[in-house]
């Protein structure tokens, strides 16, 4: 397996791991089996990959899927999976930047049109989030499978009254269900980074809220957390909103709030309740 042989296939090409591209290669067989069982991969399924490095992940994605596309922007490893996983026929890579390229296109050409597509990926962090929203905006992927840094994915998973609550977890739990399923600790890659690596899985979900414009809306909760431990009145009322304080009391009163209450005290349906209340 490519898994067991990290260090020697990059001593073959002489290549290291580079920082521009936040490459830290998976070490584990039983870490990547797991991912496969989490994300229940089958041979019905499409997936996509972000970043497929030397092909240890591919590769079990490629025994267990029905097809594989990888994105890799790193021309050293493409010449190198292109020898790595030269057995299996049902993988195609791309050697594009991932956020230039056209997933709905990729799809219909390469996956048949296939409208839930799967993602299974290690992603940097310096990308992570511009990564989500793109995918996210897609119609045509359903579950996502991530490695991340661990903070990272407790942010994004952040649940309400806790530190992890932010803007981010808030735009994250309109679009999604984001849960982390285990945690991968740094001694399972190479080389071993400064931070532990969780896999957080993203469902897309549906909602019924009827906002007109949901830019305006992730604008108005940026706002709503522009400074931690400052009050929702004083963050809407000095932020670039420059919302009236009274308005901003008035509206928190006609909702059973507190006027001294703060942003991480509030769940997804109160902080579009406080939106709309707002925005008429």
């Amino acid at each position: 397996m490519i898994v067991n042989d990290t260090k020697d296939i990059l001593k073959e090409y002489e290549l290291f791991a580079k920082k521009k591209f936040g490459q830290n290669f998976i070490t584990s067989s039983a870490i990547l089996e797991h991912i496969i069982k989490v994300a229940n991969i089958t041979k019905d399924d499409y997936v996509l990959e972000i970043g497929p490095g030397l092909g240890s992940l591919t590769e079990f994605l490629a025994i267990n899927a029905k097809a594989v596309i990888a994105y890799e922007i790193d021309t050293d490893m493409v010449n190198i999976l292109s020898k790595t996983i030269s057995k299996y026929n049902n993988v195609t890579i791309i050697n594009k930047d991932f956020l230039d390229v056209d997933i709905d296109l990729d799809i219909d050409k390469l996956f048949n049109g296939a409208n839930n597509a799967k993602v299974v990926a290690n992603i940097p962090y310096y990308i992570t989030t511009p990564i989500l929203f793109k995918l996210l905006a897609s119609n045509k992927i359903s579950d996502m499978y991530f490695m991340m840094q661990k903070e990272l994915g407790q942010r994004l998973s952040g649940k309400p009254k806790t530190k992890d609550y932010n803007a981010l977890s808030v735009i994250m739990n309109y679009k999604s269900n984001a849960k982390i399923e285990f945690d991968v600790p740094r001694n399972f890659f190479f080389p071993v980074p400064n931070v532990d690596s969780i896999l957080l899985s993203v469902k897309r979900k549906k909602n019924d809220y009827n906002l007109d414009n949901e830019d305006e809306f992730f604008r108005f909760v940026e706002a709503l957390f522009g400074m931690r431990r400052k009050t929702i009145v004083n963050n809407l009322s000095s932020s670039k909103y420059h919302f009236d304080k009274e308005l901003i009391k008035n509206s928190l009163n006609s909702l059973n709030l507190k006027e001294s209450a703060r942003a991480e005290e509030l769940d997804l349906d109160m902080i579009i309740k406080l939106y709309k209340e707002l925005r008429r």
